[in-house]
């Protein structure tokens, strides 16, 4: 008898693997977004009209809050953390929210609000199935007293 007989088969399932490839790649797009704002801030993307000094007060809070809640989220999806989706969700509402209540200063983005709002749509699809078709996985049988 082998090695390779008596371990036990690991068995395949389709949604967790989706939900891995859709949390990796929210990951990346944190992370994208993450330089993305850091670049703004140092001066360096925006040809330095974004940089951090030159904000005003309420821009410069946005900025600040979403240039670390971003790699966050980032490490948190990429490494499946409880917390990962969470840390993305108050990312994401900040997002809107900055958007949505303060239009006249930093705009209305209909394509990043669609993208969030298609995220979420997404995870809930996903999650909803990995909770209806959880596969039964054998425990370890407690002996009767």
């Amino acid at each position: 008898m082998t090695d390779t007989e008596t371990l036990p088969q690991r068995t395949f399932f389709l949604p967790e693997l989706l939900m891995t490839i859709f949390m990796r790649m929210v990951a990346v797009a944190c992370l994208w977004f993450a330089l993305d704002i850091w670049s703004d801030l140092i001066g360096y993307g925006s040809n330095g009209i974004l940089r951090f000094d030159l904000l005003d007060t309420d821009m410069q809070a946005a900025a600040a809050a979403l240039s670390v809640l971003y790699p966050v989220a980032a490490i948190g999806l990429w490494l499946k953390g409880s917390w990962g989706p969470v840390v993305w969700t108050v990312t994401a509402a900040v997002e809107v929210a900055r958007h949505e209540s303060f239009p006249g200063i930093f705009g209305t983005s209909g394509p990043t609000l669609l993208m969030i709002v298609s995220t979420v749509a997404l995870y809930l699809a996903l999650r909803i199935t990995l909770w209806l078709k959880k596969p039964v996985r054998a425990g370890p049988k407690l002996a009767a007293r």
